[in-house]
C-alpha cells in the first residue's frame, strides 16, 4: 500500500505535465479556429479566446457568488422554477406520461408574447450566453490601425 502511494506521488509531476499540455493545445486549436473565422490575425484570436476564458473565469465567480448566498439562490430558482415546470409539462408529461396514461400525446401550448419576451430576457440574463458579451466588448475595445 505504501508503494503504490509513493508511486501516485512519483507520478504527480507527469499528470500535471499532461494535462499543463493538454490545455496548451487546446488554447492553441482555439486560437487556429479563432484565427481561420476571423481571417487571420492571429493577436485578436488570442485575444478573443482570453476573453472569452475571462468571461468564463467571470461566469464561474458569479455562481460562487449565487451559490453562497440563500437569498441570491431563491432569486435563481424563483425566475427559473416556472420555465423549470412548463419544460416538465412540455416534454415530459406530454411525450411520456399521456401516451402510456391516455394513448395518445397532449399538446401544451406554446408560451407568445411579452411572456415570451421577458422569459427570453430573464433566462438569458441568468444562464447567458457571456461569450457573445465577450466578443463584443473585445471588438468594441479594439485598436484602431
Amino acid at each position: 500500500m505504501l508503494t503504490a502511494i509513493l508511486a501516485f506521488f512519483q507520478a504527480i509531476p507527469a499528470i500535471t505535465g499532461g494535462i499543463n499540455n493538454f490545455v496548451s493545445k487546446y488554447y492553441d486549436a482555439k486560437v487556429q479556429i479563432t484565427t481561420a473565422r476571423i481571417g487571420g490575425d492571429v493577436n485578436v484570436a488570442k485575444a478573443l479566446v482570453s476573453g472569452v476564458v475571462a468571461e468564463g473565469q467571470t461566469r464561474v465567480e458569479f455562481l460562487k457568488v449565487v451559490s453562497q448566498s440563500k437569498f441570491l439562490m431563491f432569486v435563481v430558482g424563483g425566475f427559473a422554477l416556472p420555465w423549470i415546470i412548463y419544460e416538465w409539462k412540455a416534454v415530459t408529461f406530454d411525450n411520456i406520461f399521456c401516451p402510456w396514461w391516455y394513448g395518445k400525446a397532449c399538446f401544451t401550448p406554446t408560451i407568445t408574447g411579452l411572456v415570451a419576451d421577458w422569459s427570453g430576457v430573464i433566462l438569458g440574463g441568468v444562464f447567458g450566453t457571456g461569450s457573445v458579451m465577450a466578443v463584443g466588448q473585445m471588438f468594441f475595445n479594439r485598436k484602431q490601425s
